[in-house]
């Protein structure tokens, strides 16, 4: 391949040969990142990527294209933010300090990723339709977990882009699907006295988008001179950006550095204590790693908190370790500390002022709705919610804490769907994306309560809102996939299945349905493929067998036939259907006896349910 190498990446100038436009249609491009996380942040390399993407279709007047991707843009550009405001701006991205309840999910930001993977798609095929790019990412063992998964995302779903990741260990094999492994040494970027001075300056006061640009730069001075107070300093605030974005494996990844000197951070400060330690909990806890979490909480926290409001917010955390976040769920120990959570709220009244203690009160009992629908006592768990809204409105009005009413009256939503109130629960809805419009999952969970009611046309409505306000995720796609699907638009329903599978290809249910529709219009070796794409996924997935069964028995393969009958049959062996299904195999192959005794089966089977 004859590529321009793009230089951008270290000197900010410069794009392939002197005086040649970068965008000229069907030229190949390499382009040379520095995927390192200690020295360019939570994006690094990507931020460089997606702001050439940027600003080439700025320069293109690709306004709309620019507006489809606004929401990643905002998130990894903070050079650009603020010409980059959000279009469809959620409370919890608005929200700010006590007023901000919510955190992002996780999967919130794998949905940047996709977002960021078709900007660049479009890019490409804006600039350099017939071109072929490649990507090197340098530095990869030093990637982060978004870093990672992006260059993964772009080499599996960008066909005409090559992705190329460069290791210090140049034998190591190279991790799927990258296309291959080089090795380079890379240039020190450490930045000398002058430069760190400046920067400590800078970041000393400054808020959260200058911070993000600069303090990889600084971290990874300090770290290098071995300053390791002053890099746990640093880290923390670090570590609180990226909680904040829903970076949760990259904040995670700091607990690390400032675990060793937590106490000389903190001195006697209660408040700075819990702060941290609530910051340091969520990274770990939301990543996986909850023992460890729990275990933050109980030592940094459990001996040296003795004011109320504090030792609330400790037993509330630790109660939502035990009914949400263990392997091993314990209700008991989870009522216990929710217990603990609401005598020290009502300790706190007299040193709280009296609308911070209304919050704190209803906060503490959403907290107690959750094992309230976890004990089965739905009823109690729908009139905490109801009543902690009307309380919260009533005392600090309609535009105080929008966001955690919001969510109460979601919750009141799902509770009602659990008590099969549908029209209650599409009421409560509502309200909730009333306050918080662009929601997305508000939209979406709607749209499902709308489809199982059979008013297809309004879910469909629903969908489409949710999909708007949104980076990519699969479920709502896959939700929109089944309505077509009962609307018999299968044209429709293939595009959507077709990518949500895109988005996640691991989902099993979308492939067989999907196989379904591809077998009904006469596309059968799809369909097969579809089939067995989902074995491949989950070896024991009855249906799928059952499937490919009859998708083999119908092309004459008895053997293939047989065979995945016999291993649906050892998985459930009290199925009647299995054994006359496998019985009609038998007797196509003419062995009557094995015919006989699988239908004989099948009845008795039948008789003793």
């Amino acid at each position: 391949m004859s590529a321009a190498v793009d230089h951008r990446f270290r000197t900010l100038t410069g794009r392939g040969e002197a005086g040649r436009d970068p965008g000229t249609r069907g030229e190949d491009r390499a382009f040379v990142l520095d995927a390192r996380f200690s020295h360019r942040g939570t994006w690094a390399g990507i931020e460089d990527l997606v702001e050439s993407a940027y600003l080439a279709l700025r320069r293109l007047g690709r306004d709309d294209l620019i507006d489809r991707y606004n929401y990643a843009l905002h998130m990894v550009l903070p050079r650009h933010r603020q010409g980059l405001a959000l279009v469809h701006a959620t409370l919890t991205d608005s929200s700010e300090g006590t007023e901000r309840t919510r955190n992002f999910p996780l999967d919130r930001a794998y949905r940047i990723v996709h977002s960021l993977v078709e900007l660049i798609v479009d890019w490409q095929r804006e600039v350099a339709p017939t071109g072929q790019w490649t990507v090197l990412a340098r530095g990869f063992d030093e990637a982060q977990h978004l870093s990672r998964r992006f260059f993964a995302e772009l080499a599996r779903r960008a066909s005409s882009i090559k992705v190329v990741v460069e290791t210090e260990d140049g034998n190591a094999s190279a991790p799927e699907p990258f296309a291959e492994l080089v090795q380079n040494e890379l240039p020190s970027t450490i930045i000398d006295e002058q430069e760190k001075e400046q920067l400590e300056a800078v970041l000393d006061s400054c808020g959260f988008d200058l911070f993000e640009q600069h303090y990889p730069a600084l971290l990874a001075h300090y770290r290098h001179y071995g300053y390791e107070l002053a890099a746990a300093r640093l880290a923390i605030r670090a570590l609180s950006i990226c909680n904040h974005y829903g970076y949760y494996h990259e904040s995670g990844s700091f607990a690390e550095a400032v675990l060793p000197h937590f106490d000389a951070i903190v001195g006697d400060d209660q408040v700075l204590r819990w702060n941290l330690v609530g910051n340091i909990f969520q990274g770990l806890v939301m990543v996986g790693q909850q023992d460890r979490a729990q275990s933050v909480v109980e030592a940094l926290a459990g001996e040296h908190l003795t004011r109320p409001d504090l030792l609330a917010k400790m037993n509330y955390v630790l109660a939502m370790v035990h009914l949400r976040y263990a392997t091993v769920q314990d209700i008991g120990r989870a009522e216990h500390h929710l217990g603990l959570a609401g005598e020290m709220v009502a300790a706190a009244r007299g040193m709280l002022p009296p609308d911070e203690y209304h919050f704190f009160k209803v906060f503490s009992d959403n907290g107690l709705a959750f094992l309230r629908v976890r004990q089965g006592r739905r009823e109690e768990a729908l009139a905490l919610c109801t009543e902690g809204y009307a309380l919260l409105t009533a005392e600090l009005g309609e535009h105080r804490h929008k966001l955690h009413r919001s969510v109460l009256q979601y919750n009141a939503a799902q509770v009602y769907v659990m008590l099969d109130r549908l029209d209650d629960a599409l009421a409560y809805y509502a309200q909730a994306a009333e306050m918080d419009p662009y929601y997305s999952e508000y939209h979406n969970e709607a749209g499902n309560i709308l489809q199982r009611q059979e008013r297809y046309a309004e879910a469909l409505e629903a969908y489409d809102r949710a999909i708007a306000y949104s980076a990519p995720y699969p479920q709502v796609h896959f939700n929109k996939a089944v309505c077509h699907t009962h609307l018999e638009q299968w044209d429709e329903a293939l595009a959507a299945f077709g990518y949500s599978l895109e988005l996640d290809p691991a989902q099993s249910e979308a492939l067989l349905m999907r196989a379904e529709i591809l077998d009904a219009l006469g596309r059968e070796d799809e369909a097969l493929a579809d089939i067995e794409t989902a074995i491949a996924l989950d070896g024991e997935l009855v249906t799928a067998r059952v499937n490919r069964a009859v998708a083999y028995f119908a092309r004459g393969d008895l053997t293939g036939a047989l065979r995945d009958m016999d291993h649906v049959i050892a998985i459930e062996r009290d199925e009647p259907s299995h054994y006359e299904n496998r019985a009609e195999i038998y007797r196509a192959m003419a062995h009557e006896d094995q015919y006989l005794r699988d239908l004989e089966k099948a009845r008795d089977l039948r008789l003793a349910a």
